[in-house]
């Protein structure tokens, strides 16, 4: 394919930690049109923070990371002090696929996303490598071999000028590693684009390498070394033993050859950004909403409230037997009140609530963890304006729609109960009282059932908003995403009760 070629410039780079401490000192390097660069150096070095840089995705807000330096690509200057670099598309190591959508949406997204008009060589180059990989199949059901080459394919499809390979062949075998590394180069050179690969193994990457970079960790200097993999073993174990560290290993699992026709690029196609809001609202409306299971477990809670608060309201009063009876419509009058405005509203609150927010801050946690929000920034995805628009919206609207089940079913069972008790009354009878304050007329709700969907919805969409905090937090081990589950629905059910509770007041 004939492509516009890009050179990567960097120019004076220093890096600092947001601690204060150094982590790279006036580090220049060129990486030409269709160059691969091997970027080496011991685990744990800060390699993958210079590709977090140049992708964009390094903090260097107040108390974050310092940089200075320059980067020149594409005819651009970048002051990397003041400005932020989007230059690079990354291959993360962990791949940091979208696992809720399919192969073929992880790479729509990346293509509707990219800024532009894809061409069709392009397409077809990134998709080349797919051809063994059914497109509705989902990210779970594919083996490590086929999530790498997704990831490479919707980098690829974010069309950035610099292509930034994060230690891609850890966890791979040999021959895999070395197929991989010639996949790399055939696509560098083929697009004219230069390539940064982080690599910890470096063996299988030599023969496909241009050149190497060594990270030194004593001198915190990128110096270029020979293409020798004696020197460089040699040269990582001096740093190694300096650093008082070991040396890390991997193996596993990657490509088949693909087959000869491939239907991908037909099937990518063009979609809008509003295409994807409503792609994530029907899927948050579906699990934290209208899923069978959240069906059934807020109609189990309405029932109970129905037959608890009649049965109870006519067995332990203060009043019995002639009393009883002479009380009866009032007794009716009350609960149907009560049950309504205040009991049924707060349990199905309190429900909903405590199951959503451990769903919203697991969702969120593991995307925090997986470099998912990593990914979509560095493609240019508006993540945070699809997914946490998309939990707010139907945490209110799911919140008020579950409200209207746990009601009709409530009273359904308040009904039945009530028949239970006083079976030679007739429905009508319960009808008239039951609902006496709650619709006035016979059909429309009274105005104090709009200060219970204001309590009910807004009580949803502050534990929502609770969730998404503390889900998003920074997530490095699945004990800390268990533990935000457990503060989420905390913090959701607290702010729940204290809503009810200043508004039931504020209203009487």
């Amino acid at each position: 394919m004939t492509r516009t070629p890009y050179q990567l410039d960097i120019a004076g780079m220093t890096i600092l930690r947001p601690s204060g401490g150094l982590l790279v000192s006036d580090a220049s390097f060129s990486i030409g049109p269709g160059e691969v660069v091997l970027l080496v150096g011991p685990s744990g070095s800060g390699k993958s923070t210079i590709v977090q840089l140049l992708g964009g995705l390094l903090d260097t807000g107040d108390g974050g990371w310092r940089v200075t330096g320059r980067l020149g690509c594409g005819g651009r200057s970048i002051d990397l002090a003041t400005e932020r670099s989007l230059v690079g598309g990354i291959v993360f190591q962990d791949h940091a696929l979208f696992s809720d959508l399919s192969a073929l949406e992880n790479l729509r997204i990346a293509a509707d996303h990219a800024g532009h008009g894809l061409e069709p060589d392009l397409v077809a180059a990134a998709t080349a490598l797919l051809g063994d990989i059914d497109p509705r199949k989902t990210v779970a059901s594919c083996s490590g071999g086929q999530r790498q080459r997704l990831a490479i394919a919707r980098t690829l499809l974010a069309d950035r000028p610099v292509l930034l390979f994060d230690e891609p062949n850890s966890g791979l075998d040999v021959p895999m590693a070395r197929r991989l590394g010639e996949l790399i180069r055939d696509l560098s050179r083929s697009m004219g684009k230069p390539a940064l690969v982080v690599a910890h193994h470096v063996k299988d990457l030599l023969p496909v390498a241009d050149r190497v970079l060594l990270f030194d960790t004593r001198a915190r200097r990128l110096v270029e070394v020979p293409r020798d993999a004696d020197i460089i073993e040699a040269e990582l174990l001096k740093l190694d033993r300096a650093a008082g560290g070991p040396a890390a290993a991997g193996a596993a699992d990657q490509p088949a050859r693909p087959p000869r026709r491939n239907a991908w690029p037909e099937a990518i196609g063009r979609r809008s950004r509003l295409h994807w809001l409503g792609r994530y609202m029907a899927e948050y409306f579906w699990e934290l909403c209208v899923s069978p299971l959240m069906l059934i477990y807020m109609g189990a809670g309405a029932l109970i409230m129905g037959f608890v608060s009649m049965w109870f309201g006519f067995h332990y009063n203060s009043f019995g037997g002639y009393l009883k009876s002479l009380l009866h419509d009032e007794t009716l009058v009350g609960l149907g009140l009560v049950q309504g405005t205040v009991a049924v509203p707060l349990i199905s609150s309190i429900l909903f609530v405590a199951r959503n927010n451990a769903i919203i801050a697991a969702d969120i946690g593991n995307r925090a963890l997986s470099s998912q929000f990593k990914a979509m920034d560095n493609l240019r995805i508006a993540a945070r304006g699809y997914i946490y628009s998309a939990i707010l919206v139907n945490m209110v609207i799911g919140s008020l729609l579950l409200l209207v089940l746990s009601l009709g079913m409530a009273s359904w069972a308040s009904m039945q109960t009530w028949h239970a008790q006083f079976p030679q009354q007739d429905f009508e009878l319960w009808r008239g009282q039951f609902f006496r304050k709650l619709l006035p007329d016979g059909y429309h709700p009274a105005s104090s059932m709009l200060w219970v969907a204001l309590k009910v919805g807004l009580s949803a969409l502050l534990a929502g908003a609770a969730a998404i905090v503390i889900g998003g937090g920074r997530k490095d081990s699945v004990l800390e995403i268990n533990a935000s589950i457990a503060r989420s629905i905390i913090i959701g059910v607290t702010l729940t009760l204290l809503v009810h509770a200043v508004i039931s007041v504020l209203t009487l």
